[in-house]
């Protein structure tokens, strides 16, 4: 059993950004499984494992948006926050199906307080 109250899905190609958000959010009690592109995360994801999955938009294999696709196909209901770089797609990937969308860089903790409020309560 883990000691976290939350698991959470989070996949980036960015060695350095996966450390960041997961040592962040390991502060709020939240366990992370990283995965290092879109097609991995596909293979670690399955319905009701996760509180929460945070995907970049840009990676190998398979982008954010093609993930989302994937995942909502299994579970509607599931959490599921973009990051990206590109402030010009948001509305794109809200209409996609995210529920939230990050802009990197991630700053400060304005960030942290939007991911952990799309966790259950």
């Amino acid at each position: 059993m883990s000691r976290y109250r939350y698991r959470a899905l989070y996949a980036e190609d960015e060695m350095s950004n996966r450390k960041v958000v997961k040592l962040a959010l390991q502060r709020y009690d939240v366990e992370v499984d990283l995965a290092v592109d879109g097609q991995e995360a596909l293979t670690m994801y399955e319905p009701g494992k996760y509180d929460i999955v945070l995907l970049d938009q840009y990676m190998p294999f398979k982008n954010g948006d093609q993930v989302i696709a994937e995942i909502r196909k299994a579970d509607s209901k599931q959490p599921v926050l973009a990051i990206t770089s590109d402030d010009t797609c948001a509305a794109e990937l809200l209409r996609a199906g995210f529920d939230d969308v990050l802009i990197k860089p991630l700053l400060g903790t304005d960030y942290l307080s939007r991911i952990v409020s799309h966790l259950p309560k």
